[in-house]
């Protein structure tokens, strides 16, 4: 059974996982944009940030015995994680 925070911290890791492929994602658009000189280090920087935020909480998790097993997408808006 997962105490309250490590329930938190999954949750941030499910968020943080999102939205960097979302980020990632995104970057092949806004490379075509006219303005893409003053978005893409913005967006380099909140990629690496996060980035970096993501493997933190891994390693917590990680530290706390919790292991993501399987991510698998159910619907457009939908997915289910599977984690020990």
């Amino acid at each position: 059974m997962m105490n309250p925070e490590q329930r938190r911290r999954l949750y941030k890791f499910v968020i943080h996982d999102m939205a960097v492929q979302s980020l990632q994602r995104d970057f092949a658009v806004i490379e075509s944009l006219k303005m893409s000189k003053v978005y893409m280090p913005i967006l380099e920087q909140l990629l690496k940030a996060i980035t970096n935020d993501y493997y933190n909480l891994k390693r917590l998790l990680a530290k706390n015995k919790i292991k993501i097993v399987k991510w698998e997408k159910v619907s457009e808006h939908f997915s289910k994680h599977f984690f020990i």
